[in-house]
């Protein structure tokens, strides 16, 4: 009987694996993207162990391990990288089904709400960018925790050794990306809906997990501050810091909080109806409390908070999914600013979820005559591998990411700059000032006005060069400060031309 048990796992950890495989082939083609120059190409940390102890570009560590591994094997050769994106995402999908049986679920969840979470077309991001490697990777901690965090409740479990390899687990997934921190709170969830009063562990210790709880807190303030975190976002936090003062003005409050709710109901449609996918979006900011993005972000809270009350006494299973997504929601609901309000790396977490409750509630509201709660899981699970494999193809290059980008969002200044960028590493010098000057009458970012100084010189006329250099020193901005500071000393150089 237990060997027939691992069998059956074995069987459903190479049929997830070959269907990732199979659902993502077409990205083994794609040419470096994205964050995966400054990440990856010109990365020392990932060439040599070397380079990773010397840590010259702090980043994520356990992902910068991997990356070591594919820089072995592969050297800078972007196919052979895709090999373990695919892989962890598939071997997410089968932690799922593990989990889900776990959660006392039916085959029919188990298999459904894997074969979601691993078709789902938000999750493109994270599996065909190899730099956000580090949200599949920290979500196999999650899950790989979490499961020994429910072996540790076993009545025949060895408790302690258990919960120790739960929290070594949360602890490396928290080097990846710092949601796992969230664990914690899922776990107690999981104690309140499904575990008797007198067979709790956590909730039965509440000191020590108020002593947990300030270690870690304490534990991540001077990782961040004195390790890997503050360095990591540096460069970042320069741009968030304009948010921050929008955050910290009383006068700004509201309005940033009601960005922030807009945000909430626009990524639940993007969860919910998955289609005009892209690397970035730009939505205008709310009217006021009554602007139906608003009303429908706090009509989302409440059914949630409803839903979540009840379904802890009714329907325990339906109330883990709820609160996992709820939580690993949190850390990028932008309550604390972000670099971005919305992206779908962001829902790479949540989707999991998602891909549970659905198959609950498919099971629950389906009836089974004729095979029903089959064929409409079957027939949600086409159309989303239909479109997975189409939204595969935007992140080929990135002429095809920034072409869906400006279509998706046309007055996006960052996308019509970077799709300007792409057409001018393609030499094509007349299509890149088309979109670099759409950009610049944004007049929003400097960017545009020193990529179009750039392409003027390239095409022999300094004036008009040095009217866009002029302008984009005007600007004056603290995040491409040093790029102005070397734009000043070439154009001395070269030309004899001081610029203020």
């Amino acid at each position: 009987m237990v060997g027939q048990k691992y069998r059956d796992r074995l069987y459903a950890l190479g049929l997830l694996l070959a269907a990732a495989f199979a659902l993502y082939a077409n990205t083994f083609g794609h040419a470096w993207i994205l964050d995966d120059f400054p990440v990856i190409v010109n990365n020392p940390d990932v060439q040599s162990l070397a380079g990773f102890w010397a840590d010259s570009y702090p980043g994520r560590p356990l992902r910068e391990l991997t990356f070591l591994l594919d820089h072995a094997l592969f050297g800078l050769d972007p196919a052979g990288w895709h090999v373990q994106n695919v892989f962890w995402h598939g071997v997410n999908a089968f932690l799922l089904f593990l989990l889900a049986d776990r959660l006392g679920c039916s085959r029919f969840v188990a298999w459904s709400a894997a074969l979601l979470f691993l078709v789902h077309p938000v999750q493109v991001e994270v599996v065909a960018n190899i730099s956000h490697r580090k949200d599949s990777l920290a979500l196999a901690c999650i899950l790989l925790a979490t499961l020994a965090y429910l072996r540790a409740l076993r009545p025949e479990a060895r408790t302690l050794p258990w919960l120790a390899v739960a929290l070594s687990l949360a602890l490396v997934g928290w080097t990846a990306k710092q949601n796992a921190v969230m664990l914690p709170l899922l776990w107690l969830g999981y104690e309140l809906a499904f575990v008797d009063r007198k067979n709790r562990l956590l909730l039965r210790q509440p000191k020590c997990l108020v002593a947990g709880a300030i270690t870690a807190t304490l534990g991540f303030l001077g990782w961040y501050l004195l390790g890997g975190g503050m360095p990591l976002h540096r460069q970042a936090m320069v741009g968030v810091m304009a948010k921050m003062t929008v955050y910290l003005n009383p006068d700004n409050v509201a309005p940033y909080f009601l960005m922030v709710l807009k945000s909430l109901t626009f990524m639940v449609g993007k969860l919910l109806w998955p289609l005009a996918l892209a690397p970035e979006y730009v939505y205008p900011a709310p009217s006021g409390w009554f602007d139906p993005w608003v009303l429908g972000a706090l009509a989302i809270l409440g059914i949630y908070g409803m839903l979540l009350w009840r379904a802890r006494r009714l329907w325990p299973p339906f109330f883990f999914a709820l609160l996992w997504i709820g939580l690993f929601w949190l850390p990028t609901a932008n309550l604390w600013p972000l670099s971005y309000f919305a992206a779908d790396r962001y829902l790479y977490t949540p989707t999991l979820g998602l891909a549970l409750m659905t198959a609950l509630v498919v099971e629950r509201w389906c009836p089974p005559k004729n095979y029903l709660p089959a064929q409409v899981m079957a027939m949600g699970l086409l159309a989303c591998c239909l479109l997975t494999w189409q939204q595969n193809r935007v992140w080929a290059t990135p002429l095809s990411l920034w072409t869906q980008a400006v279509r998706v969002a046309p007055e996006s200044t960052s996308a019509l700059n970077n799709l300007g960028g792409a057409y001018l590493e393609l030499g094509q010098l007349e299509r890149s000032l088309e979109f670099f000057h759409k950009a610049a009458a944004n007049f929003d970012n400097p960017m545009p006005w020193y990529n179009l100084g750039r392409v003027y010189e390239q095409l022999g006329d300094r004036d008009k060069a040095i009217f866009h250099y002029r302008s984009f020193l005007a600007f004056n901005d603290p995040v491409t400060a040093q790029l102005a500071r070397r734009l000043r000393l070439r154009l001395f150089r070269q030309y004899g031309i001081q610029l203020r």
